[in-house]
């Protein structure tokens, strides 16, 4: 079995994620969220493990379509 080379040039840490994903949905996103988005099973993200960092495929975060949650209104 053929062993696929991983470049680590491909993947970002989770504060350029949130970062490049606020640019992209036009709303603030924490780095925090992008952590949560890597156990989603809905729109998984692959992660490859440096040192005691965990980076996320930059490919697979510029896919990820985040919803806004919608704001209820009080009377």
């Amino acid at each position: 079995m053929v062993k696929k080379i991983v470049a680590l040039s491909d993947y970002i840490t989770a504060s350029d994620a949130a970062q490049l994903l606020s640019l992209k949905h036009e709303r603030p996103i924490s780095p925090k969220h992008v952590r949560l988005l890597a156990k989603s099973k809905k729109q998984p993200v692959n992660t490859q493990q440096k040192g005691d960092r965990l980076l996320y495929n930059r490919a697979d975060i510029e896919k990820v379509i985040i919803k806004q949650k919608k704001q209820s209104e009080k009377n």
